[in-house]
């Protein structure tokens, strides 16, 4: 089964090298589910196989081959946005999945695609495009995005006046 990687992380090969505990969790999600632009909430299980040692025994999870989840149930619940495309495996890697003080650094989700969910998995509907509307007008423009000329000269003059101000000292 392929395996491919959702998301580009700052330095990877840090987070690759790193000593910490690392879980794994494998999840079966229907593809349809995906293909919706639904996302998914999970219970993880209070045991969580060690992805150092595929549930061996390592240093990592004091040879136990598995990592503890927080103890109740809502601290170790997850909500995480499927891939439009879950060909194969993809593998979603989150940093800190309860917290700072958790003891698990990362925790490893490979998602692949199946006919029903995994124990534990549901699914989260996508916003209405009405409230996706809503939430970007409430924010307002984009980053990168066109201003009108008048916004422009406005701007321009407040920079102006700033230089103005730091070359008069």
């Amino acid at each position: 089964m392929g395996r491919a990687e959702l998301g580009q992380l700052i330095d990877r090969g840090a987070l690759d090298a790193s000593g910490g505990s690392q879980g794994r969790l494998s999840l079966a999600v229907p593809a349809a589910w995906a293909r919706d632009g639904a996302g998914i909430e999970v219970t993880v299980p209070a045991r969580i196989c060690c992805a150092r040692c595929d549930g061996g025994g390592c240093d990592s999870c004091d040879r136990s081959g598995a990592h503890r989840a927080p103890a109740e149930p809502a601290a170790r619940t997850l909500r995480l946005s499927l891939p439009a495309d879950l060909a194969g495996c993809v593998t979603v890697r989150l940093v800190r999945p309860f917290g700072e003080h958790a003891p698990l650094e990362q925790l490893l989700v490979e998602l692949r695609a199946d006919t029903a969910a995994s124990p534990g998995v549901l699914r989260v509907p996508p916003p209405p495009s009405s409230a996706l509307a809503r939430s970007r007008a409430a924010r307002g423009p984009l980053l990168g995005a066109p201003l009108s000329a008048p916004a422009v000269l406005a701007a321009l003059a407040a920079l102006a006046a700033v230089v103005g101000l730091l070359l008069s000292r």
